[in-house]
């Protein structure tokens, strides 16, 4: 088993030393970043504008620990990028390969990610035109909330009119739209303005019409399936807005959400990623989330309730790790454990969240009875 600083020092490498980020300086999407690595292609998958506002947020987390000038520039490569996709598109469009489609929606989700990327990246640089540009992608996100606080999941660029359908869970208005509100309340708290809280707040107010009796949120409103990945999106969204409203409601619904969550965990220390659906996974981008929240939430009482649930989690999360010599691989996490007629088994996909999501809760597990609330829920992404 690896140990705790082995474990963040080589998902850290693999991040910056694969070629997940493209970093040719004469290549146009220098600073993009890969959604995974195909081990059995053996080749990287579209370039993903939502991940690299992710990496983004990523950098800033990891500077605290590492202040490498390395880390800053590769930075700048991946918000400008970002900016070029923003004003080539006219939005954040899903991705950049060969299929086309990618490019003719602009998602609000991914828009909310990459806003938070740019106000990061400002944080840490204090350069303006960082500022300008988060700011500029908040705007086009107010667009999509409705006077409800429901979020309109993506906007049809040709059309030039938001929309919404029913092909994939991801183009529905559910519970991870609640995430969205991270930007809006770190525009707040940089620009003062009470408006921008107010929406936050009736973006978050919602979540009493996903969240089930039992504490589960539905990952569509009228929908028995849960999703961990969005239920943790919407905790996430909830939590980060306590931290700054201070309002015990969204705490309460994260704490009801963690103790649902916590008696779904597995004997293997695993928990599954989809509950009342034929799909049966266990994602390593998900547990990662519940570990960050766990620790986060615990932090905030004076008794730490869930030691060993986020022990058990950690110890499976380790075991998606992948230790070996190839550098495309070595430090990445796989995407899933699925199963199949035979049994479980691991999807050949080294992702991308998943690992940097990961990175984010192996740190925050080394710093378990240390880690303080205030100063740390900020950098949550």
């Amino acid at each position: 088993m690896l140990g705790l600083s082995s474990s963040f020092e080589k998902v850290k490498l693999w991040l910056f030393s694969s070629d997940l980020v493209l970093q040719d300086k004469n290549d146009e999407n220098c600073g993009g970043v890969h959604s995974y690595y195909d081990v059995e292609k053996k080749e990287y998958e579209f370039l993903y504008p939502e991940i690299t506002g992710y990496f983004l947020s990523t950098i800033r987390f990891i500077y605290n620990f590492d202040k490498n000038p390395k880390y800053l520039a590769l930075a700048k490569s991946s918000a400008n990028w970002l900016i070029q996709i923003y004003k080539k598109y006219g939005g954040i469009i899903m991705g950049l390969d060969s299929d086309k489609s990618k490019q003719k929606l602009a998602f609000s989700f991914d828009t909310a990610i990459c806003a938070k990327g740019l106000l990061d990246y400002f944080v840490l640089t204090q350069e303006k035109t960082y500022l300008e540009y988060g700011t500029v992608l908040i705007k086009w996100l107010l667009n999509a909330i409705s006077d409800d606080g429901f979020v309109a999941p993506y906007k049809n660029i040709e059309k030039n009119q938001f929309e919404e359908s029913d092909e994939v869970w991801y183009k529905k208005k559910g519970c991870l739209h609640i995430k969205t509100v991270m930007p809006l309340l770190q525009l707040y708290q940089i620009s003062q303005d009470n408006d921008l809280l107010d929406i936050a707040s009736r973006v978050c107010n919602p979540f009493v019409r996903y969240q089930n009796e039992d504490g589960s949120f539905s990952i569509h409103e009228k929908n028995k399936t849960v999703n961990l990945h969005t239920q943790c999106y919407a905790m996430e969204g909830l939590l980060y807005a306590y931290s700054i409203t201070k309002n015990d409601r969204y705490l309460k619904s994260c704490e009801k959400a963690t103790d649902w969550s916590s008696e779904k965990i597995q004997k293997d220390g695993g928990i599954n990623l989809w509950f009342n659906s034929r799909y049966e996974s266990k994602a390593s981008y998900s547990i990662a989330q519940l570990i960050r929240l766990m620790i986060l939430i615990d932090s905030l009482r004076s008794q730490k309730i869930h030691t060993k649930d986020v022990s058990k989690l950690h110890s499976f999360l380790l075991t998606m790790q992948i230790s070996n010599s190839d550098q495309r691989t070595n430090g990445g996490f796989v995407e899933e454990y699925y199963k199949t007629i035979f049994g479980w088994r691991k999807k050949q996909k080294i992702n991308s969240w998943g690992s940097m999501f990961a990175l984010q809760a192996i740190k925050w597990y080394e710093l378990y009875n240390d880690l303080e609330f205030n100063s740390s829920i900020e950098y949550i992404y």
